[in-house]
């Protein structure tokens, strides 16, 4: 019976999310085809284009949006999407920067210098978040150590203010091959998701459905495997 009750929940949970209209989803997929290309600045540009067209009333899509294009976005750009998903549209601001909770520590740090560091050369264009982000920045850079700090590649001060010509900080191949296997996990969990999706609006079995869930289910898991191995080790060297 707690399974059945698990998989319920699980199916209100993907039922009742923040819908994503077909054109947004079509910009997800250019945004995250552009970057597996390495073309950075063509997946920037479309993540404002995209954010762009949501009417400023639209918070709830908003941040289910950026949380979909973060959690396929290589990390060490996931500062300057949610810069460019504000320069696309100010007025939803503070729903993007809602959307960070879904990522690790030091990426909502290195995501807050980023966008710090956007206000400070172009307030008029952040103004929405310039009271909130000083706050956020405070409270995320509490909770990050000093080696991961030094160790992760999601914070890194010369990706987030590389104007100021800061030295790279290290970058082990372990905690490389742990960022890798999460961002592919996540990969497998928004296909499996959207195919989840799809299966409902079909309206096909429910065999189907619960296979669905049951690969979103594991791909969670595997997510938290993943970084589990990264805690192990940020800390274990």
């Amino acid at each position: 019976m707690k399974n059945n009750g698990r998989w319920v929940c699980l199916c209100m949970t993907f039922a009742f999310a923040a819908p994503l209209g077909a054109e947004e989803i079509d910009n997800r997929a250019a945004i995250s085809a552009a970057f597996s290309m390495g073309n950075s600045s063509e997946g920037l540009a479309i993540v404002r284009q995209a954010f762009a067209k949501l009417n400023p009333g639209r918070s709830a899509e908003a941040k289910t949006l950026t949380e979909s294009i973060l959690a396929t976005a290589p990390t060490e750009l996931s500062g300057q999407v949610v810069v460019a998903a504000i320069e696309g549209n100010p007025a939803l601001g503070n729903a993007i920067l809602s959307a960070i909770a879904s990522t690790s520590q030091t990426e909502q740090l290195a995501i807050l210098s980023r966008v710090s560091f956007a206000i400070s050369r172009e307030p008029e264009n952040f103004g929405a978040v310039s009271a909130s982000v000083p706050n956020l920045l405070s409270s995320a850079d509490a909770n990050v150590s000093l080696s991961e700090r030094l160790t992760s590649p999601d914070y890194n001060p010369s990706n987030v203010l590389s104007e100021t010509g800061v030295l790279m900080s290290p970058n082990r191949p372990d905690i490389r091959q742990d960022r890798r296997d999460i961002r592919e996990d996540r990969k497998k969990l928004q296909a499996n998701e959207e195919q989840y999706r799809d299966d409902v609006k079909a309206h096909k079995p429910l065999q189907v459905l619960l296979a669905d869930l049951q690969r979103i289910f594991n791909d969670r898991a595997d997510i938290k495997a993943d970084e589990k191995d990264l805690r192990q080790d940020l800390h274990g060297h």
